[in-house]
């Protein structure tokens, strides 16, 4: 009942717009009425939660991600690994919305947010893929649904604030999970692509071509030359933390200064005087989400401080319920409450409530997160209040509503990947301990 209460209470302010820092903290204020413990007792839980989430360095890998992924965007990285994929397929049929979903991939292991990227590549991929012939709504969809991956494929911002919401999770374990996730999510997308094309030929081949041909008038040293920073960069950022040469927020900070290094002094499209204000600006950005995780680490600690996962995993099992039941009531959830509210308050309500649930019925927690933040994506993409859809929509000149009913289908495949990663965790074992586990 309590629960229930914290929920409809947490869920009722974000209705009302009240801002997702302010819910949270006037809904972990309201924790000490519920239980049976003094104001003290409370405090003292609140300063130990608190002081757990600044001493970790999720919250550091955050920001930095974050202050990296702007240098990156101003830094015009995403042309950059457009142009290298169209050098060599561009002229196949169906091939540039693949490329496309290809550089979206990229640059959301690069930036780590899907309405990034969705802005990111989508202002630069579909005034071509229009001017190729492609069809409206077929091409802003690819870019939405690939465009949200970048939740997923790491180093990722929600990502990183689930494990922290989770108990503190391996980073580099649910990571690597994620990096196998993201793909196939990303491989079924092109799939997608590519027998729409072929069926109902979409596509302007002489135009392709023509466009294709005036790139290749450049020798590919010039094209690799020109473009081997921006492939490079997903490369070293997973490459030091999969290796274990840096952990997550030691990689994040040779991000930032590689990103920075690559803006002005390589690319320059950055100056050297930019510098400080960028990070200025991010750095205050950025602080509400800092007071975020702090007042989540606080929500968690009082929900755990009532027991609210413990009684309710107890009702659970006593009803007979499967584990697999309970994994896919939670993704159902999320894609229940990411059509109606912020993505990032669905994923503060779920994971520190669930979490504990699902790890007493024996559910593999990493593979149970990672499964939570692509139904999470997809939320992105909803027709009602998708944040990529937002995003796209202006840009490609339709409606919402238009967008997100075309972008359900491609949707399906992502929420699919979710409930195999989430049900059959041996699949992904190898990813992070480097055997498959039946």
């Amino acid at each position: 009942m309590i629960a229930l209460f914290l929920i409809l209470f947490f869920g009722g302010m974000l209705l009302l717009g009240l801002p997702m820092v302010g819910s949270i903290f006037i809904a972990s204020a309201s924790i000490p009425l519920l239980g049976h413990g003094d104001l003290l007792t409370w405090l003292t839980i609140a300063q130990s939660a608190i002081d757990n989430a600044v001493s970790g360095n999720t919250g550091l890998t955050i920001v930095l991600f974050m202050i990296a992924g702007e240098f990156m965007a101003k830094g015009g990285l995403t042309e950059k690994i457009f142009d290298t994929f169209s050098y060599f397929l561009g002229k196949r049929k169906g091939f540039m919305p693949i490329i496309s979903i290809a550089t979206c991939m990229f640059y959301g292991a690069i930036s780590g947010s899907g309405p990034a990227t969705t802005a990111a590549v989508g202002a630069m991929c579909y005034p071509l893929l229009i001017q190729m012939g492609y069809s409206k709504l077929f091409s802003a969809s690819i870019l939405v649904s690939a465009g949200c991956l970048g939740m997923v494929i790491p180093p990722s911002v929600p990502l990183t604030g689930a494990a922290q919401l989770a108990g503190g999770l391996d980073l580099v374990a649910l990571y690597q999970i994620a990096a196998v996730a993201g793909v196939a999510a990303g491989l079924l997308l092109m799939i997608y692509a590519y027998l729409h094309c072929v069926r109902t030929g979409d596509g302007n081949q002489v135009m392709i071509n023509a466009a294709v041909d005036e790139l290749r008038k450049q020798s590919f040293g010039a094209v690799l030359k020109d473009s081997i920073w921006a492939l490079l960069t997903p490369v070293i950022i997973l490459g030091t933390i999969f290796s274990g040469i840096a952990d997550t927020a030691q990689a994040a900070v040779i991000s930032l200064v590689y990103s920075i290094l690559v803006a002005v002094y390589v690319y320059k499209t950055i100056k050297p005087a930019e510098i400080i204000p960028t990070l200025r600006r991010c750095a205050f950005n950025a602080c509400p989400l800092c007071f975020m995780i702090a007042m989540a680490a606080v929500f968690t600690a009082g929900m755990n401080a009532l027991q609210i996962p413990t009684l309710m995993a107890n009702a659970m099992i006593a009803t007979g319920m499967s584990g697999t039941v309970m994994m896919i009531m939670v993704l159902a959830a999320m894609l229940i409450l990411g059509a109606f509210m912020d993505a990032g308050a669905a994923m503060t309500i779920l994971v520190p409530l669930f979490c504990p649930v699902l790890s007493v019925y024996g559910v593999n927690l990493y593979t149970g997160v990672v499964a939570i933040i692509m139904c999470q994506a997809v939320g992105l993409c909803n027709p009602f209040c998708g944040l990529c859809n937002l995003v796209m929509a202006p840009i490609a000149g339709v409606t919402i509503g238009e967008l997100g009913m075309k972008v359900l289908k491609l949707s399906a495949l992502l929420v699919l990947v979710a409930v195999i990663i989430a049900l059959f965790p041996a699949l992904t074992s190898w990813a992070w301990t480097g055997m498959y586990m039946p």
